[in-house]
C-alpha cells in the first residue's frame, strides 16, 4: 500500500513537473546538443530495469565519473543538480521515454 501511495505521489509530480524537467534537464541538453532520448536507451540497454537505469543514472549525476559513464560524459556537469528534485526529474525521464506501454 505504501509503495502504491509513493508511485502516485512521483506520478502527480511528474505531471507537473513538466516544467521543472524542461528548465533544469531538456533546456540545457538542447544546448549542448546531448538529446536525452538517445541516453535514456543507452541506459535500458545497460542497466535494463527501471530500478537499475534511475540508480545508476542518479549516481551519475549526483557523483560524475568519466570511468563509469555509459555516454561517454568527459566533462563536469554545467550545473549542479539538487538531490532533493532529481528523483523526480528521473520519474518524468522515465515516463517520457519509456517504451513498455507505448508499443502497439
Amino acid at each position: 500500500m505504501e509503495k502504491k501511495i509513493v508511485s502516485l505521489l512521483f506520478a502527480a509530480l511528474a505531471l507537473h513537473g513538466g516544467d521543472l524537467f524542461e528548465e533544469r534537464c531538456a533546456k540545457c541538453h538542447n544546448q549542448i546538443q546531448k538529446p536525452l532520448k538517445p541516453i535514456f536507451f543507452d541506459y535500458l540497454l545497460h542497466y535494463s530495469s527501471e530500478r537499475r537505469v534511475k540508480e545508476a543514472m542518479r549516481e551519475q549525476l549526483l557523483n560524475p565519473d568519466p570511468a563509469k559513464s555509459i555516454t561517454g560524459q568527459k566533462e563536469p556537469f554545467l550545473h549542479p543538480i539538487d538531490p532533493d528534485e532529481l528523483d523526480i526529474l528521473l520519474q518524468i525521464y522515465w515516463n517520457r521515454y519509456k517504451v513498455i506501454g507505448k508499443i502497439r
